[in-house]
């Protein structure tokens, strides 16, 4: 099992422009142009999965299918650290019943604006994704610490700017939660 490593930073939505461009002089490649990403998060009915802090989500990006196991979080103060599980799938619809099968259902949904880009820092290769989100607009960056530090710097940004905390979190905190699945 993979780890995966992460930050997010709040962004206010009229940077994406100055951002998209700065990635470019960086000689970041555009990995998928902006389109919408729907997110589904299953759990058992007693939410036995949420109490352990992991996380079943099925993601639809574009033309691609993502189902995904995220472990409980690391103790860490500056990075969201947690071992992840990751598979692309075909039918959307077929894995829903499958996890349903298994007694997991859908427990939250979302969706948002998502665009990814692929850079190389240091002797690591980075993935920054700009988020659109009812509850925010982010940047997140994904990869080794030293990268996520060296790229985030670039930008201003300071470990004290970095925010762990995940989207049904954020939802949660903004009392948006989306509709019942």
């Amino acid at each position: 099992m993979a780890i995966e490593t992460e930050i997010k930073v709040r962004i206010a939505r009229e940077e994406l422009d100055s951002i998209r461009a700065r990635l470019a002089e960086l000689g970041a490649s555009c990995l998928a142009p902006r389109q919408k990403e729907e997110n589904w998060l299953f759990d058992f009915c007693d939410q036995n999965l949420r109490a352990a802090g992991c996380a079943v989500r099925l993601r639809v990006y574009g033309k691609e299918t993502f189902l995904t196991f995220k472990g409980k979080a690391q103790d860490d103060p500056r990075f969201k650290k947690r071992d992840e599980l990751e598979s692309s799938v075909d039918d959307p619809d077929r894995i829903k019943s499958l996890l349903k099968q298994l007694g997991l259902s859908v427990c939250f949904t979302y969706s948002k604006f998502r665009e990814i880009f692929q850079l190389r820092v240091n002797q690591g290769h980075i993935e920054i994704c700009l988020d659109e989100t009812p509850v925010g607009t982010f940047a997140e960056i994904e990869g080794p610490e030293t990268e996520i530090e060296d790229l985030a710097a670039r930008f201003g940004w300071t470990p004290d700017s970095f925010i762990r905390t995940n989207y049904v979190e954020m939802y949660e905190k903004a009392g948006q939660l989306p509709p019942d699945p």
